[in-house]
């Protein structure tokens, strides 16, 4: 008997054909979790650069073949980067050191903010306004969406001075 057969046989009862649709439902829930949780364990947060031959960068899941290309092992996670010199061949997807795997860790934030040029009327800006915030005078700045002017709180005051700080580490020699 097929399935067409036993789904038209009077002798089913309500029950048991219940039980036929649970078991498919079960079935294809069961499938499609596999299916959404597939992508998740395979997926990595690493990834690979360099430039090649023509000096145009290369970004790939896995290191370069040329064994004397330097390349980097990025962690889109965080802002570290693995510098692998020529020479060093491939090495594991990973940007912090453990034991058996030393190597020196790079924090590419810090290389960005070093490579901003130093700007003397920021810095002068900057240190003047958190001079102001500093104060125990009331400020006022102009309001974006009404135009008109009002005291600033506590709060604003706090979050405007980390912005004074953030701009003098920049800046500031």
């Amino acid at each position: 008997m097929n399935a067409e057969n036993l789904a038209a046989s009077p002798s089913l009862t309500k029950a048991s054909r219940s039980f036929r649709c649970a078991g498919r439902i079960t079935a294809a829930l069961g499938a499609a979790l596999l299916i959404a949780l597939a992508p998740a364990s395979y997926g990595d947060d690493t990834y690979y650069r360099w430039k090649d031959e023509r000096g145009k960068m290369v970004v790939s899941d896995r290191p370069p073949t040329d064994s004397s290309v330097e390349y980097e092992v990025v962690s889109q996670g965080s802002s570290l980067v693995r510098r692998v010199q020529p020479g060093e061949g491939a090495v594991p997807a990973e940007v912090t050191p453990r034991p058996g795997n030393e190597f020196e860790q790079v924090d590419t934030k810090q290389e960005q903010l070093e490579a901003i040029p130093k700007n003397p009327e920021s810095c002068a800006r900057a240190q003047a306004n958190l001079e102001t915030l500093n104060t125990s005078a009331r400020i006022r700045i102009r309001d974006q969406e009404t135009g008109e002017l009002r005291f600033i709180s506590e709060e604003e005051k706090e979050v405007q001075r980390e912005k004074a700080r953030d701009t003098i580490r920049v800046h500031c020699e």
